[in-house]
């Protein structure tokens, strides 16, 4: 059973929900998750955490308890980077250990590049945005159309879509079940937004994912890079990218692991987070 904690924040303009976990007087942890998810993706993990660090896992705009904005947005990955400040100085830190899986792996990478000095340790899992394989862009735009996602999202069968939710998980320990009912009532009430908010963030990659490798190329943040040698989504290739031009980061590859290395294998990430976060007296956002 959870032991979240429930705050809510106002960020440039959006009402953002967050899981909380751990003592206030902690050193910060901020958990971002993937698409179709939500913050609760970290329970496992957090939950584990918890005695040593404050975690503080947000909701996505149309994830989790996070409500779905009223009015239109252009989604970027500079917008989610403004996001980012604002909820560090929602929090009153300075400087922050940040966390993302798959998008939430693409927006923290690229905060972290586009604003060093306000992150102290960054991990990165399964985040697509050094290159990933060929999506199904058709399903995702028809989702994402003003004009057919609304039909889409409450006509997509539930057998297909767990069809595609378990493409993306390994063969050792399959999707979590309980998450994925979750995720699939959450599909039908918004996965539109969810799909422009994820078309708008790929559109930042660039061509042939080219945009981040500059500003990846020789920064000095310390990070940790976990990915699944069985990941079908994000290949473990993607992780050899990121380390290639992170001269201060580690990789690790976890056996039968797909794309959710925080659902397959919350025992494996927490314990390589604890680790990290805490070598060298890691304090950021304490």
């Amino acid at each position: 059973m959870s032991n979240a904690r429930i705050e809510t924040f106002r960020i440039k303009d959006l009402t953002l929900s967050a899981r909380c976990f751990g003592p206030e007087g902690a050193p910060v942890l901020v958990f971002l998750h993937g698409y179709l998810t939500a913050a609760r993706t970290w329970d496992g993990v957090c939950s584990r955490l918890s005695p040593r660090f404050r975690c503080v896992a947000l909701d996505l705009p149309a994830c989790g308890d996070s409500p779905a904005p009223r009015r239109s947005v252009e989604w970027s990955l500079d917008l989610f980077a403004g996001v980012c400040d604002g909820l560090l100085d929602a929090l009153r830190i300075e400087r922050v250990n940040l966390v993302g899986s798959q998008m939430g792996g693409s927006i923290a990478t690229w905060y972290t590049a586009k604003h060093p000095e306000r992150v102290s340790r960054l991990a990165v899992m399964a985040s697509g945005i050094l290159g990933e394989t060929t999506a199904n862009m058709r399903l995702y735009r028809a989702l994402a159309s003003p004009w057919t996602g609304w039909l889409v999202k409450r006509i997509l069968p539930r057998g297909q879509f767990m069809k595609r939710w378990s493409y993306a998980h390994g063969p050792e320990r399959g999707a979590n079940l309980d998450n994925f009912e979750r995720y699939f009532d959450q599909f039908r009430r918004t996965a539109d937004v969810q799909s422009r908010i994820a078309l708008g963030v790929r559109a930042s990659f660039g061509t042939s994912f080219s945009a981040a490798a500059p500003l990846l190329s020789g920064l000095k943040t310390p990070t940790l890079l976990l990915f699944g040698e069985a990941d079908r989504i994000v290949p473990p290739s993607t992780g050899d990218r990121f380390h290639e031009l992170l001269p201060e980061s580690r990789l690790v590859k976890i056996p039968g692991c797909g794309d959710f290395p925080q659902e397959e294998f919350p025992e494996v990430v927490a314990e390589e987070l604890g680790r990290f976060f805490a070598a060298d007296g890691a304090q950021g956002g304490s």
